[in-house]
């Protein structure tokens, strides 16, 4: 009996996955990438099943996110009900993706709180207590500014928080801050982390691909390190 494997894998190309399944001799049944998120499909017998499985695991060491048909918005939200932990988003360039993408996902509302848009610094300010100095000295695309987003996020009753902050372009970059520049926030009760990225594309394609990475960075999160004594056992 031949199984369709099903694979999403998170920040390879095409070509770059294709090349990575001929070196291990295997033939996908099809690879589609968009913004990052990648789709495999893998063609195998019960006896091969399970060698090919981990032979994938071995090639996207800590990108594969998920077996099986699913979203990268529908898996985050999974990780987050394991734990009945609550998120909450901040977003600049990305203006509501993040959040539209997880109310794609019917039952979202009982691990997303809210999604804020807070495009320009006065809202910035107001809505979510950033700095006026800070957004003066390292400017509004910045891994501070980030931070302050997410952490701004943070209060009795929310576990993460999200934020984005860059420039999608066209115009706008400079030689120290070009177009395609993104900080990514993520915060928990202890700590938050912000992370650098360049992209290149269109403003749409900026802005999508600043919508996955943060979704994908917050999986990264959610995995590591697994929290049994919160986890929700149905």
């Amino acid at each position: 009996m031949t199984d369709r494997l099903v694979f999403k894998i998170f920040g390879y190309s095409e070509e770059e996955m294709r090349s990575a399944l001929a070196s291990e001799g295997i033939a996908p049944l099809s690879v589609s990438v968009e913004c990052l998120d990648a789709t495999l499909v893998i063609s195998a017998d019960s006896m091969e099943r399970e060698d090919i499985t981990l032979r994938v695991y071995a090639l996207f060491p800590g990108c594969l996110y998920r077996e099986g048909e699913g979203s990268l918005a529908e898996t985050v939200l999974e990780r987050l009900r394991l734990y009945n932990a609550k998120l909450c988003v901040a977003e600049s360039l990305t203006g509501g993706m993040i959040a539209s993408m997880l109310v794609d996902v019917p039952g979202c509302s009982e691990n997303f709180l809210e999604g804020i848009v807070c495009y320009s610094n006065e809202s910035k300010m107001v809505r979510l207590g950033v700095s006026p100095r800070t957004l003066e000295r390292e400017g509004a695309v910045s891994e501070e500014v980030a931070c302050q987003m997410a952490t701004g996020l943070m209060r009795p009753g929310v576990n993460y928080a999200l934020s984005t902050t860059g420039i999608a372009g066209p115009g706008g970059g400079t030689d120290k801050k070009p177009v395609g520049l993104v900080y990514i926030g993520v915060a928990d009760e202890l700590k938050c982390e912000a992370t650098e990225c360049l992209f290149e594309g269109t403003r749409d394609e900026v802005r999508r691909m600043s919508a996955y990475t943060a979704l994908y960075l917050l999986w990264k999160r959610l995995v590591k390190p697994i929290d049994f004594e919160n986890m929700v056992i149905e």
